[in-house]
């Protein structure tokens, strides 16, 4: 079921993104740096905001919704009154906040923030609600209808000249118009009703330490934009921005596709079957996550100047190709993370202890990037990320398992290495024969693939050996029954 729901998300997530990687290319050719720059500190501002605020309701929405199955508006209803109660709270503090601000560059990409981060929030919402329903479809076309016309509305209002604004209000129109086109069934019958008091304390109980723990991960995650803006400029914040994007949209997607299929599998395992049940799936879950994430990050390093050449406007390209190879061990080092160790914590309901792991890595995170961003520019800023990524990871990992019975490690990471160290060498292998970068491309994506393919095959890695048989066999037997 797992390999079923992850290439369902996989088809679900592929066409946004690529949708994603095509909006990358086509704003670092029509944006200078300091506008893409400043684009970029909209965004991690919107990101803030949203994990201060928003985003504990798409955990409890996810976390509690598998629970009421036969009955959902229990938890929607709950969901969707406290959803408006601080979208309006931060509607009417933020327009203020914009209409009070003495730059009117920042002025109005402070005031076109303020509805991007509700719209922004409401989608992940929607989306949250399509997985845990386990409904990729629906899921697929709200994302994919966002992302494509985000892209459209971006990038032509970018051709015009509008700046900085262009991809964010490119993005505000994708958000409202895919839920009005594909969202709005999901909470047919549904009306806002404030949670009893029981209730609300259940789920702030569940979810609201996540709010500290996210807050820090953005620390983390997006901080760096802001120092590199403070103690650099906001041209050296668009360049950093574009590596880390790239690296996200592509291995930061595949384990989100991984996640998105594997969670809702393990919290109904702890719902209907219990914890040995879901032991056994998150084991199969982690060991699907860990590989991805180790395998993508040495084929992402190896294809990276490749891909920054065809992706990427000629501005960018020589700071982003110093840094892709840091984001990308720390792109795979922060999914493993969260959706294989931060488990033992969401599935035993401790999520606090999570705040003294991200408090650590956040604080290391800080001291190191106000250290390397005068020293070594953006490469430092990777590196303090990865080095803060690292640290969490293995926080998480020990603390974790005196939380929650957690699959045993050593055997997954084994697995994981080789197939990534087949991947990696064979895409270094692919890329030394031709010059040019289309070529380079698809021959180490292809090579890579393969490697990784035949690799995880004898490996067995996540039953892959035993399900090939299978189909086979289904085919063959198709095939006999046909004739």
């Amino acid at each position: 079921m797992l390999l079923r729901h992850t290439l369902y998300y996989l088809a679900a997530r592929g066409l946004p993104g690529l949708i994603n990687f095509a909006a990358l290319s086509l704003y670092t050719r029509l944006l200078a740096p300091d506008e893409f720059g400043r684009y970029s500190l909209v965004v991690a501002s919107v990101s803030l905001i949203h994990v201060f605020l928003f985003q504990w309701l798409q955990l409890v929405l996810g976390r509690f919704l598998p629970a009421h199955r036969d009955e959902p508006q229990v938890v929607q209803q709950s969901i969707l009154a406290l959803f408006l109660f601080i979208a309006g709270s931060v509607s009417v503090a933020g327009l203020g906040a914009a209409l009070l601000w003495s730059d009117p560059v920042w002025r109005a990409l402070l005031a076109l923030a303020v509805p991007l981060t509700v719209a922004e929030a409401w989608l992940q919402l929607n989306l949250t609600l399509a997985s845990t329903n386990l409904r990729p479809g629906r899921y697929g076309f709200l994302l994919g209808g966002k992302s494509l016309l985000a892209i459209m509305v971006g990038g032509w209002l970018a051709w015009l000249g509008l700046g900085a604004q262009a991809p964010l209000v490119g993005m505000l129109a994708g958000a409202s118009a895919a839920w009005l086109l594909f969202g709005l069934r999901l909470w047919r019958g549904m009306r806002p009703c404030w949670p009893a008091p029981e209730r609300l304390k259940e789920y702030a109980a569940y979810g609201l330490p996540f709010v500290a723990t996210f807050a820090l991960g953005w620390i983390i995650a997006s901080s760096d934009r802001m120092l590199i803006a403070w103690l650099l400029d906001e041209a050296a914040t668009g360049i950093y921005a574009v590596g880390y994007d790239l690296s996200q949209h592509s291995l930061g997607l595949l384990l989100a596709v991984v996640n998105t299929a594997a969670y809702p599998l393990a919290v109904r395992k702890l719902e209907q079957e219990g914890e040995e049940a879901a032991r056994a799936q998150l084991a199969q879950n982690g060991e699907l996550i860990i590989t991805v994430a180790l395998t993508g990050a040495a084929g992402l390093a190896a294809l990276a100047p490749a891909l920054l050449d065809i992706l990427v406007g000629e501005a960018f390209r020589a700071g982003a190709v110093e840094i892709m190879p840091w984001i990308a061990a720390a792109a795979a080092v922060a999914g493993i993370k969260a959706f294989h160790f931060d488990l033992a914590f969401q599935l035993a309901r401790k999520s606090y202890l999570q705040v003294y792991i991200s408090a650590v890595a956040a604080t290391v995170n800080i001291i190191l990037n106000m250290l390397l961003i005068p020293e070594y520019g953006v490469v430092g800023a990777a590196w303090a990320t990865l080095i803060a990524y690292g640290l969490a990871c293995a926080l998480s990992a020990v603390v974790g398992k005196g939380v929650s019975a957690m699959p045993s490690l050593a055997p997954i990471i084994l697995r994981a290495a080789v197939v990534a160290a087949a991947t990696g060498a064979t895409a270094h292998f692919a890329v030394g024969f031709v010059p040019d970068p289309f070529a380079v491309l698809v021959g180490g994506l292809t090579s890579g693939a393969a490697a990784a393919l035949l690799t995880a095959l004898l490996l067995d890695v996540v039953g892959l050996r035993g399900a090939t048989t299978k189909l086979a066999a289904a085919v063959f037997r198709r095939h006999r029954h046909e004739r």
